[in-house]
This record gives structure tokens, C-alpha cells and sequence, in this order.
């Protein structure tokens, strides 16, 4: 003991410590303050709190002799205190590592697996809710992101180094690479599915019934008969020639033989910014709505937008009907014996077309066990009206003078005027238009087919290009009129059209116009010797004057009724 502890011993115990409890008297070896030894003074037990003292007497004592006075020895124990609240810090903060570690792996986890999935679904289904079309944009994104990953992977196995120290960080090393996906990924990809196929199922007509129903996240009842809404568009109705006995003689078949057509039809159409809408067995019914290259590109106004939609529309029909006849695949019916028996040697697939502008109602026709979003117009009766026209005038695209009178002088000037008529439907009289196209010049394409298989990346990288196709069409130094000189199968259909002939066939048509029957024979009976061939419309104009002798009516004002066009033709 240091010196002053043994002379505070050997002194008389003279300390009083006093409290509630009990009455001691003693010394304190605590109670001078020694260098090194003795930081604080402490006088009494009771100067520290009871956790920093620690008292030691006789275990044996009775419950009397403890009342008396009995030695007791304190000690102050406040460095291991201290040291063992040092120590709990220290294993607080550990736990707090751990468990703070823990969290943070587990949210992790959580946001990876679970809420970051379901915000994007969440995400997903907004932006189909806003615009149920850009479904299919999501589809190909999802699915090329796919392929980047899958490409990713091969790429890492290739490279067994790298794969190897990634598998030792991830402690994954022996574990299988193939594993199934979680089922957050399952409902992400169903979603996009969903939304895809009633994108592909209702098209452009029922996008507001699907964002219509989205809308509503208080309840799962869906009503799909939503009121409809007018739009202004261009309406085109596309029709396969001789279809009834292309029915009878393919018999099963028929549904492949529509599909390739729809093929060709759809697909010109989606590159030209129009949407197919539906298909009645022979018929295709195709939408170009005004407003929509608005909503794509700023620059355009709504005046050039209806113009270039014109154009569009026409060089659509145009390209179509090249297509078709370049196509060996649909050339190969030709051959066919069936169709050849009944359609004679010389049978081909072939197409009509009609083009008519006007307003639609665009929305849901049914009920509530089917609906089909669809086009409901006196126009789209017109549109029809003007396809069966072809028929009478022996064309194959007519143009009503609505979608005519939108489009630019250059491109005004490819459409022949052939009629002024009056169209049920109709409170005016019309003039028609046709495009003339010599399809039979076309002759099937000698490329060899493309060895490929369309499976889901070939068909991607399909619609990847139509997507840039279609994006390059917008642009400001692209004129729809710069196809029917630069599109080489176009240029060969009208090849056989001269300005001779246009020029007789117009001198021809304004004296059957103002009533001048006798020259306009004349001059119409001469435009065959031109073509070589029979001129559709010269010879519906020549036949219809041939039923008044050549001699117009005295009420003739150049305009008659459609309709007797149509009987004269069925009854030649």
C-alpha cells in the first residue's frame, strides 16, 4: 500500500458517513488525492453511485448482528465501469453495423425483387393507360433488352477469367447459371403482353376504351361501351377481287391466302402512318386520323398534316398494289388449277381500292359479350361506295375528290379525273379520280427468298427497320409525290400512260362534261389505240353516253348518279 493509505489506517476511523439507511463511521484510503493512484477523492460510499461501488462483507452474519456494527469494505469500481460501458458502446455499435448491414441488405433485396418490379409495373400500366399503343413500343424495348442480356451472358462465359472472379465476389461459384425468373419479372412481362395484345386486338379505334377502363383503379368493373368520338381522318377501303371463288377452291387454305394479303396491306400502311382498323372476309378497312403526326412532330401544322396524310394514303395504295403483283409468293396462285379453272388462265390475286375523306365516329360497336372498335360514318359508306366504283371503271384505285382537293399540286396532278357523280351517302356531287397503275406489267420478283426464319428476333429486327422507315418518311425534305418517280415499280406501272393520253382522255372527258357527247365519243373512242389496250374509263364514259344515243339530256349539268354506273357495268 503507499504510504499514506497505511497511515490512514493506523489513524483513529473517525469519518461519519451517514445516510437514510444506515450509520457508518471509518476511513477512507480514497480520501487523498495521490498521483497516479487517486484521481477524485471520494470520503464515503455514498459519493458514488451504487453501479461504481462494490461492498464486500462477512456472508455468515446473523440478521442481529448485522443491525449492529459489522465491518464492511468498499471499493470503488468506477474504471471497470467505465471499461465495461466502453465495451457495451463498443458491441452497441457493432450491433448497430449489423443490424443497420442487415437492413440494408434486406431492403436491398426488397427493392430489387419487389418494389422496384412493382414500380415499373405500376409505370408500365400508366403509360399504357395514357396511350395503350405504346404497348407494342414496350414489348420490342423488354424484348431487346432481353437480347442484350442474353448476349451479356454468352459474352461472359466466353471470357472464363472474368466469369470466374465474378462467381468468387458472388459466392455463386459451382452454383447453375440456369435459374428461373422471379415472379415479379413474370407479372412485368404479362403485363406487357396484355397490353400488346389489346393493342393488336382493338388498334388505334379502341385505344380510349382500354385507357377508358385503366383510368379507373377504385374498381375492376370494365365498361367498354364508351361513348364515341368524332374524328376527322382519311378512310380507305382495300377489297380482294374474285373472293368468293378464291373461297370455294382454297377452301381452308383461304385463311393463309387473307393473311398474306393482310401481310402486305397492313404492313404499307403502318410504314405510311395509316392504321388497319378491321377485315370483313374480302375487305380491309384502313384509317389515316389527322392529328396524329401533329402529336409526333411539332413542326407539322394541321393543314400540312392533312396533306401529307392525302399523300401518304394514295402512295400507300399505290405501293400496295406493286407489291401484291411483285410478290412470288402470292404469284404462285397463278398456277393453281382450281382458280384457274374458274378465273380462266390469265387469273391473278388482285386488289381494289377506294379513298374518300371525311369525319368517323371512332369507338366500341357491340355489346357488353363482344364489342369491336371500329369507324361509323356515313363516309365509310361513301369510301366503300368509291371502291366498288373500280369495278365500273375498270380501275383499281379511284379517289374520292375529298381526299383530292388535300393534297399538293404535284401530286394532284397523278390523279386522273375520270366522273363527277352523285354518291348515296353523299349531299353533293363528287369527282372521282383513279390512279392509273398498269399492274399487269409487274412481273414477280426473281430475288431469292430470304433464308431466315421469322421467329421472334428476326421479327423484331423487321420492326425495328419499319420503325426507322416510317420515322424517315416524316421528314420535312421527303414530298409523297418524289415515290411515283422514285419507287422503280410505280415508275413501271405508269410507264404506259403518255401525256398524249392524258391530254386526249381530258379534252375527251370536259365535252362529255359540258354536253358535247358526239366529240367526247370521238375523242374517248381514240384513247384505246394510245394504250394499246381498253381504257376502263373511257369506255364507262362511252357506255353510259351509249345509252342516250350520244346525245346528253337536256338537264345535264356533267353530273349523274353513281349508281347507274354500277348498273350498266353489271348488266355489259
Amino acid at each position: 500500500l503507499p504510504a499514506v493509505a497505511r497511515d490512514a489506517l493506523m489513524r483513529p476511523w473517525g469519518i461519519l458517513c451517514d445516510s437514510e439507511v444506515r450509520h457508518s463511521r471509518g476511513v477512507s484510503l480514497l480520501a487523498t488525492e495521490v498521483t497516479g493512484i487517486v484521481d477524485s477523492i471520494v470520503r464515503c460510499p455514498e459519493d458514488l453511485r451504487p453501479q461504481e461501488r462494490l461492498g464486500a462483507f462477512p456472508r455468515q452474519l446473523t440478521s442481529t448482528q448485522l443491525e449492529d456494527y459489522h465491518l464492511v469494505f468498499w471499493f470503488d469500481i468506477r474504471p471497470f465501469v467505465q471499461m465495461d460501458a466502453l465495451y457495451n458502446i463498443i458491441m452497441t455499435f457493432c450491433i448497430l453495423v449489423l443490424l443497420i448491414g442487415a437492413s440494408l441488405m434486406f431492403s436491398s433485396d426488397a427493392n430489387k425483387l419487389i418494389v422496384h418490379p412493382v414500380e415499373r409495373m405500376i409505370k408500365r400500366v400508366e403509360s399504357i393507360r395514357d396511350n395503350p399503343l405504346m404497348a407494342m413500343k414496350m414489348a420490342d424495348d423488354e424484348f431487346k433488352n432481353e437480347e442484350v442480356a442474353k448476349a451479356r451472358k454468352a459474352r461472359a462465359k466466353r471470357e472464363k477469367i472474368q466469369s470466374f472472379i465474378e462467381d468468387l465476389a458472388r459466392c455463386s461459384l459451382g452454383a447453375s447459371s440456369s435459374t428461373a425468373p422471379m415472379e415479379t419479372v413474370i407479372l412485368e412481362k404479362t403485363i406487357i403482353k396484355l397490353g400488346s395484345l389489346l393493342a393488336l386486338g382493338f388498334g388505334e379505334a379502341g385505344a380510349n376504351i382500354i385507357g377508358h377502363n385503366m383510368r379507373g383503379g377504385d374498381t375492376a368493373g370494365v365498361d367498354a361501351m364508351i361513348p364515341g368520338t368524332r374524328v376527322e381522318c382519311i378512310i380507305g377501303v382495300v377489297r380482294i377481287r374474285d373472293f368468293s371463288t378464291a373461297t370455294e377452291v382454297l377452301q381452308s387454305k383461304i385463311m393463309t391466302f387473307v393473311n398474306q394479303i393482310a401481310e402486305i396491306v397492313h404492313g404499307v400502311v403502318n410504314e405510311f402512318h395509316g392504321s388497319p382498323n378491321r377485315n370483313h372476309g374480302e375487305t380491309f378497312l384502313v384509317i389515316w386520323r389527322t392529328g396524329q403526326l401533329h402529336e409526333l412532330t411539332a413542326r407539322v401544322g394541321l393543314e400540312e398534316e392533312a396533306s401529307r396524310l392525302a399523300g401518304f394514303s394514295i402512295v400507300a395504295f399505290s405501293q400496295i398494289l406493286g407489291s401484291l403483283h411483285r410478290s412470288p409468293l402470292l404469284a404462285s396462285y397463278r398456277n393453281h388449277p382450281g382458280l384457274q379453272y374458274r378465273l380462266g388462265s390469265n387469273c391473278r390475286v388482285n386488289l381494289s381500292f377506294g379513298l374518300h375523306a371525311g369525319w368517323a365516329i371512332e369507338g366500341a360497336v357491340g355489346t357488353e359479350f363482344k364489342i369491336d372498335a371500329s369507324y361509323l360514318s356515313p363516309n365509310v359508306s361513301i369510301a366503300t361506295t368509291v371502291e366498288r366504283a373500280t369495278e365500273s371503271y375498270g380501275v383499281s384505285v379511284i379517289v374520292a375528290q375529298s381526299v383530292v382537293d388535300l393534297c399538293l399540286p404535284r401530286l394532284k396532278s397523278k390523279c386522273r379525273l375520270i366522273d363527277s357523280v352523285i354518291v348515296v351517302g353523299s349531299s353533293t356531287p363528287m369527282d372521282l379520280y383513279c390512279l392509273d397503275l398498269d399492274h399487269l406489267c409487274v412481273k414477280p420478283s426473281a430475288d431469292a427468298p430470304l433464308n431466315i426464319v421469322w421467329n421472334t428476333r428476326n421479327r423484331f429486327k423487321a420492326r425495328q427497320y419499319i420503325e426507322s422507315e416510317k420515322s424517315g418518311i416524316l421528314s420535312d425534305h421527303v414530298d409523297p409525290a418524289d415515290f411515283f418517280d422514285q419507287d422503280p415499280t410505280i415508275h413501271k406501272m405508269r410507264r404506259r400512260y403518255s401525256v398524249e393520253f392524258f391530254q386526249l382522255f381530258n379534252m375527251g372527258y370536259q365535252n362529255y362534261s359540258q354536253g358535247e357527247w358526239q366529240v367526247a365519243r370521238r375523242m374517248l373512242s381514240c384513247t384505246r389505240a394510245i394504250l394499246g389496250s381498253e381504257d376502263g374509263p373511257s369506255t364507262a364514259l362511252l357506255k353510259f353516253m351509249e345509252t342516250h344515243d350520244f346525245k346528253a339530256p337536256k338537264e345535264w349539268r356533267g353530273v349523274r348518279d353513281l349508281a347507274t354506273a354500277s348498273y350498266f357495268t353489271d348488266h355489259a
